[in-house]
């Protein structure tokens, strides 16, 4: 009943937005017995196509009282499933046994299959189409928890999007993990020709890993059943010790993941990473680069606001990431024009670390509770 009056107010209020959300999932404890669940909600969205879907996932803590939400947009290829089930490595559980509920949105890429090959419709997937899509789960989620104060918070391109809506809707604060919206020293951006290249190129869309399908969830069902198994590169002792050498070369020495110090437990990355969405519109990299590369990107709404905003940030940046990287996450949360500002750097952290690391209850969960009581009261 609650849900069907949410859908009839949503539609009163407003007036030129069609809604015809689908419960997929009814509230279910995440492991039996558990006091934390996780509902889902699922929306067709404009221009209505098969692929054009969108879906928010909550997860609460029932037997605790409510205090707070905080709606998370989740990273490139990332969605909000529940992939680890342990509050030590998983920040929404960790906050959700304290009485934060958690809303993690899956993007319209959540339902587009691996076994699809004709991406075209990905051309016009666009930062902003998914910030509007955000947009829309925003006013939903108000009318869920309409008593308690709403937190935005994203990771790596999650940050982005969090920075953007933050610019059009009101917020209690910003959390950011590990990702930028402006860089220092903007230089500049040839936008016009970026677009050429990328109608030339016809690439619309880049897939998760070049291994394919098949071979990167076999990797990584193997890592999460038995890390010490057999590899299937005999320069490798164990199925573990393949995944760890991919994952620190990834992005740079460390900079994925700083398995040689083993921060993380390869099991547990290899958890976090299993059910990654397959693809991801290629055009967002071509406007995330003019939106941080200008002062004001003349193209787009995105970041009118950026300088105007004054609801309180905290940044957690990974070392392993690198000075411009973790400059830009600085900078853009300095340069908002919030008046409270939180910035860590998370020494020896790679990127997915900063979500997983066996350090990250203490260096990251802990503070952002601290952080987030803090500005509720």
């Amino acid at each position: 009943m609650f849900w069907r009056m949410s859908t009839l107010i949503l539609s009163l209020l407003i007036p030129n937005i069609s809604f015809s959300w689908e419960v997929v999932q009814e509230e279910t404890p995440v492991l039996p017995m558990a006091p934390v669940t996780q509902t889902i909600w699922k929306q067709v969205v404009e221009p209505k196509t098969e692929y054009d879907v969108v879906s928010i996932n909550r997860y609460r803590n029932t037997e605790v009282e409510t205090i707070a939400a905080v709606f998370f947009l989740p990273g490139m290829n990332m969605n909000g499933g529940l992939s680890i089930l342990n509050e030590r490595h998983n920040l929404w559980l960790y906050l959700a046994n304290r009485g934060i509920d958690i809303y993690a949105m899956d993007y319209r890429t959540h339902y587009v299959s691996h076994e699809v090959r004709q991406i075209d419709f990905m051309k016009d997937w666009s930062i902003a189409t998914f910030v509007n899509d955000a947009a829309m789960l925003t006013a939903q989620i108000r009318l869920l928890n309409p008593q308690q104060p709403l937190f935005i918070g994203g990771f790596s391109r999650g940050v982005v999007y969090a920075y953007a809506l933050a610019g059009r809707e009101s917020f209690q604060g910003l959390i950011a993990l590990d990702g930028g919206f402006k860089q220092a020293n903007p230089k500049g951006f040839d936008l016009p020709s970026a677009l050429r290249q990328f109608d030339i190129r016809a690439d619309f869309a880049s897939v998760l890993s070049r291994r394919g399908y098949t071979r990167r969830t076999a990797l990584m069902r193997s890592v999460v059943d038995d890390p010490y198994g057999p590899a299937t590169n005999n320069r490798y002792d164990t199925i573990g010790d393949e995944l760890a050498n991919t994952l620190h070369r990834a992005f740079g020495a460390g900079a994925l993941a700083n398995t040689k110090n083993r921060l993380s437990s390869i099991r547990i990355l290899a958890q976090q990473m299993i059910d990654y969405d397959w693809y991801f519109p290629s055009i967002q990299t071509i406007e995330a680069r003019s939106i941080a590369l200008q002062d004001d990107d003349p193209t787009t709404e995105l970041d009118d606001h950026f300088g105007e905003m004054d609801l309180p940030i905290i940044y957690f940046g990974a070392s392993n990431m690198g000075a411009e990287y973790n400059l830009s996450g600085f900078y853009s949360a300095a340069k908002s024009g919030s008046q409270d500002i939180t910035l860590y750097l998370l020494e020896g952290y790679g990127h997915l670390d900063v979500l997983v690391a066996n350090s990250a209850e203490e260096d990251v969960f802990r503070v952002i509770e601290t952080w987030l009581k803090d500005r509720i009261n």
